[in-house]
């Protein structure tokens, strides 16, 4: 491991999440004198819904075959391949995925990654160091934080979540309500009647277009909560939390299942910026990754994927940039065609889905005919990939 005490580098990456983590694994064999920093100490939580995608493995294993085979043996993550969906008049139907996805604890899924990037051995790492100011200029990047240390490098990548500060610094990108989400969740142990292998969206009518979720946790737990949009939230001037306790104790149907359950933990919020909409996420010296780059699927409100996929992106991409010795924002702007042509058309379609979503007498009656032709269930499968 390089010394600790040496603050400069050739890449700074901003967060150890799953964006953080593959970026530096993306770059641990690379010879490049590599700092990640991380405002917390692993293990810790992170307030999400906690669902990984299936291409994930797969990604991990174009990094190095052996993070995919460290992946499949990692215990706690609970396989699902089945998404139970309901409509406002409670009617639904399950939706078979051929890859099987997964459910996993941020808690357990970043320490995870996180231990693997520790493993390389190649990488500075930087626990308890909150960043406070990031500045670019012709010559470098320097990364302040708040123990009145200024690391300093040639390039820096970020990866800190939703409130990145670099994105606020430098892209000046601003929330756009019709373009993010608000979200509560908490966990619970004991919720009945949980099919196996199988997460459950909600389709309430008081939240449209956004969701309730149940997502089972390996174990007796589950996730459970709800995300709505951001401008309807404003425009209705909604309490998410008082919501989330309605629905579980005034919506029977669901009551019914939560009424031996134990709640453990606080219910906590957090924000989706959804990747409806195309935004910065590179220039002179920097990229974005995960949730700094609004990477979120504005209709499941995935994020997991995003962030590893961007963050393997961003480590090749600095790798070019090295060889090259080209850290220009024209240079650069290959990192975004990579991300959004992987994610942009599923993100404008899901974008026009969930705008469908809002519309409750549509919703009733698509679901009365879709519970009756399996035909119609495999191409809505195959249309939500």
């Amino acid at each position: 491991m390089p010394n600790q005490e040496d603050v400069e580098f050739d890449v700074i990456i901003l967060g150890a999440g799953p964006a953080g983590s593959t970026c530096a694994l993306a770059l641990s064999k690379s010879k490049l004198r590599v700092a990640l920093l991380e405002k917390n100490t692993f293990p810790r939580q992170k307030t999400c819904g906690d669902a990984v995608a299936a291409y994930v493995p797969k990604v991990l294993g174009t990094i190095d075959p052996g993070l995919q085979r460290q992946f499949e043996s990692f215990a706690e993550k609970l396989p699902v391949n089945s998404c139970r969906l309901f409509a406002p008049n409670e009617k639904y139907f399950d939706l078979r995925f051929e890859k099987t996805g997964f459910i996993s604890r941020r808690l357990d899924f970043d320490n995870f990654l996180f231990e693997q990037v520790v493993a390389t051995n190649n990488i500075a790492v930087f626990e308890n160091h909150q960043i406070t100011d990031v500045s670019i200029s012709a010559h470098g990047v320097n990364v302040m934080t708040s123990d009145n240390k200024t690391f300093r490098g040639k390039l820096v990548i970020g990866c800190d979540g939703a409130h990145s500060v670099i994105n606020r610094r430098i892209t000046g990108t601003r929330r756009d309500p019709d373009h993010h989400c608000a979200a509560v969740r908490a966990y619970y142990r004991n919720v009945t009647d949980i099919p196996e292998g199988t997460f459950e969206i909600h389709l309430l009518k008081n939240i449209l277009p956004g969701y309730f979720w149940i997502f089972p946790e390996k174990g007796e737990g589950a996730n459970v909560g709800l995300g709505v949009l951001s401008s309807v939230v404003a425009r209705r001037k909604l309490n998410l939390r008082a919501i989330f306790n309605e629905v579980l104790t005034e919506i029977p149907y669901i009551t019914d299942r939560f009424r031996n359950a134990t709640q453990i933990g606080p219910v906590e919020g957090y924000d989706l910026p959804l990747g409806s909409r195309k935004v910065p996420i590179s220039g002179d010296r920097f990229m974005l990754c995960g949730d700094a780059a609004s990477l979120i699927d504005p209709l499941s409100g995935e994020g997991i994927g995003q962030a590893i996929v961007s963050g393997r992106y961003a480590g090749w991409q600095a790798m070019r940039c090295f060889e090259q010795d080209n850290f220009s924002a024209p240079f650069m702007h290959s990192y975004d065609r990579q991300v959004y042509a992987k994610f942009w058309s599923r993100h404008r379609k899901n974008y026009f889905i969930q705008r469908l979503t809002n519309h409750e007498w549509l919703l009733n009656g698509l679901f009365n005919t879709v519970v009756k032709n399996e035909l119609l269930k495999t191409l809505i499968s195959k249309g939500l990939r």
